[in-house]
């Protein structure tokens, strides 16, 4: 079995389970009149990345968006969309590259986005803070279809956005996972180890693990995080 799906299967695997979800949407969730796709951001640029370094970002929910998530970031975003993704783009550089970028310029942010897969657990705008309560009930009636669309991608990473929520429910209700998580409050070098949750999985495909690390949500996140990032590709002997 090839790693990586051939990518006009995976293409329309992915359409025609976002077309089930829509549907499943409408007769479950008829309280929301919108229906936000998501997932990967551009195929070409998918199918050509390294072994090691296909990417899933995990979120609660659009901000304000009505549409495909997907089509808004592969399309160059908007004028502001520099304030959640820029961070997003400095882990991307971080796993990719190795580097940490200061600064974010518009050319490297728009490339950075085309290279992930990205999806939320509720697929319908909220607000500048998410309803965690309303998030999980929304997630726990979509479960089996979360579930498949993790699996679809065969993720190396997973990055999780906002602690807590998106983390705890991927690792116990999506996976499924026994395995406990690193615990950064025991570590024994400061310096070195990294003060980050993550735990390997192979929940999601069974002939190789996949990291998960527990970033914080990505407009409120600070230079620390992707330098610990950095610390726990070390340290998992994950190069660029």
């Amino acid at each position: 079995m090839e790693r990586q799906k051939d990518m006009l299967e995976q293409a329309i695997e992915e359409k025609g389970l976002m077309r089930e979800w829509e549907q499943h949407w409408h007769e479950q969730h008829s309280s929301y009149s919108r229906f936000n796709q998501d997932g990967i951001v551009n195929y070409e640029r998918w199918a050509e990345l390294p072994s090691g370094k296909h990417i899933l970002v995990i979120l609660k929910e659009t901000n304000a968006l009505k549409g495909s998530l997907t089509d808004f970031l592969d399309n160059g975003g908007n004028d502001t969309y520099y304030y959640t993704w820029n961070n997003v783009a400095r882990w991307v550089r971080m796993i990719m590259d190795g580097v940490y970028l200061e600064h974010i310029d518009r050319s490297t942010l728009d490339l950075s986005v085309k290279e992930i897969a990205v999806m939320n657990l509720k697929k319908y705008a909220g607000g500048t803070r998410a309803n965690a309560r309303e998030v999980k009930e929304v997630a726990l009636r979509d479960l089996p279809l979360l579930k498949r669309q993790v699996q679809l991608y065969e993720p190396d990473i997973i990055l999780t956005g906002g602690w807590r929520l998106v983390s705890d429910f991927l690792h116990d209700y999506i996976l499924e996972e026994t395995c406990p998580w690193y615990d950064p409050r025991k570590r024994e070098n400061l310096e070195s180890d990294p003060d980050l949750w993550y735990f390997w999985t192979n929940k999601v495909r069974a002939e190789k693990p996949t990291l998960v690390i527990s970033m914080p949500h990505p407009n409120r996140a600070a230079k620390k995080w992707t330098l610990e990032l950095q610390k726990l590709l070390a340290s998992e002997k994950i190069r660029p």
